[in-house]
């Protein structure tokens, strides 16, 4: 009897150990987080992570969308595709040579988009900490446009932080009391509130996606496909 005691006594102290091991290494190995593909037919920089891709709707006015640095390449209407934001450790000088680089020679099947003012555009972008470059391709017989825009978010938030506050309170005011917010804002960083709020140009683009870099040093690299409806 006391044999029988002695050897059931061992199998229940195995087993708890046993139980607390298998414990102890599932929550010390966390299942990892599923990785996000790529939605656009476009290459991202080499190691570059997919941080969240998106279906994407905007509606353009005739006039913006034919002048400005966007991916709503065919006037006004309301256009469909997806947004892509992914980071990279790499310098956001590396970033915007390879924006250059793709505008120089796009990948196969795209073309570089023509964009009025496009220096102008550029300049404004790189004074925030933002480079870009247009393209368009075809799918389905349909005309596909897409902004690629590169960020260095510190030097976004140092750049256009200032302002943040101000382009929440425009949204507040009636038509008629924005050109003193507007005027302030022209001032500080080259271009109007409204300018900075299309979700479709490059730095409405940035802003959008800012929160995804809150909590880390890398860079930003955005694409934005769409395809008039």
């Amino acid at each position: 009897m006391k044999h029988r005691l002695a050897a059931l006594l061992v199998s229940v102290v195995a087993l708890a150990a046993c139980s607390q091991s298998n414990q102890a290494a599932s929550t010390s190995t966390p299942a990892p987080a599923p990785s996000i593909s790529n939605p656009v037919a476009f290459p991202l920089y080499t190691g570059a992570h997919v941080l969240a891709a998106k279906n994407y709707t905007q509606s353009a006015n005739p006039a913006g969308a034919a002048t400005s640095a966007s991916a709503l390449s065919e006037g006004g209407g309301t256009y469909s595709g997806h947004e892509v934001i992914a980071s990279s450790t790499a310098s956001f000088p590396a970033l915007s040579a390879w924006v250059h680089s793709l505008a120089a020679k796009p990948p196969v099947g795209y073309t570089v988009a023509a964009s009025e003012n496009l220096n102008e555009a550029r300049a404004q972008a790189n004074r925030v900490g933002l480079d870009f470059a247009s393209f368009q391709t075809q799918q389905n017989g349909k005309k596909v446009g897409l902004l690629v825009v590169v960020m260095d978010p510190t030097l976004v938030t140092t750049k256009l932080g200032p302002v943040l506050d101000l382009i929440g309170k425009y949204r507040l005011l009636p038509s008629a009391m924005r050109a003193t917010i507007d005027s302030r804002v022209q001032a500080r960083i080259g271009m109007s509130v409204t300018q900075a709020m299309q979700p479709d140009s490059p730095v409405g683009a940035a802003l959008s996606a800012l929160d995804q870099f809150q909590h880390t040093n890398a860079r930003g690299i955005l694409l934005i496909d769409a395809t008039k409806q």
